[in-house]
């Protein structure tokens, strides 16, 4: 890897540590800067500007998350891929934990949609927007696999459970950035168990 190649990627790793940490808003070239040990000149160098900076994080982030939990839960057997995946995407956060010692971490991906909430024509929004779209596809094509398998039923709708378990997602990682207590996950679980026996045949 050249040395460039290895800079941009040391920027990208302490922006996702920083997203996770304190949210992917709060960047700046500075801070990205301080945590590096880089000048602001050399930090921006490899980027045009703070927003393409800030969408460079966010692809960093999921290409993370891809090696993390999506291709880490591959199996032939639908039901055990769906398993896998569902154990390995709360294990994301303590991996997010580890990257960001001391700080009570959160998904930079989840953060980053409702921090840009109301900048509709952004860049982030507009990576985040189709960042969401390909999860649920991802779920629903889940859910679609264990039909043709033979694990869910026919009469219910993949898309629909693919949003079902975003929404208790997306509401664990909040509700765990707010109180930090072991039960939150013992509850997700159980619920998210609950969703998945309500599809089966």
């Amino acid at each position: 890897m050249k040395k460039s190649e290895s800079t941009k990627l040391n920027i990208l790793q302490k922006g996702m540590a920083y997203a996770a940490a304190y949210g992917l808003y709060s960047i700046s070239i500075g801070k990205i800067a301080a945590v590096t040990n880089m000048s602001r000149t050399g930090v921006i160098s490899h980027f045009a500007n703070k927003e393409d900076m800030q969408v460079a994080i966010l692809a960093y982030t999921e290409d993370e998350f891809k090696k993390q939990v999506v291709e880490a839960s591959v199996d032939t057997d639908a039901l055990k891929h769906l398993n896998n995946f569902q154990q390995r995407w709360l294990e994301w956060l303590n991996f997010l934990d580890t990257v960001s010692p001391g700080q009570q971490a959160s998904c930079p991906l989840i953060k980053a949609s409702v921090e840009f909430k109301a900048s509709p024509h952004c860049l982030v929004r507009q990576f985040m927007q189709d960042q969401h779209i390909r999860m649920l596809n991802y779920l629903t094509k889940l859910a679609v696999n264990c039909q043709t398998q033979g694990y869910f039923s026919y009469d219910n709708e993949p898309s629909i459970f693919a949003y079902e378990f975003y929404g208790l997602y997306t509401g664990h990682v909040v509700q765990t950035s707010l109180i930090d207590t072991p039960a939150l996950t013992i509850t997700y679980k159980k619920v998210v168990g609950n969703l998945i026996e309500r599809y089966m045949r």
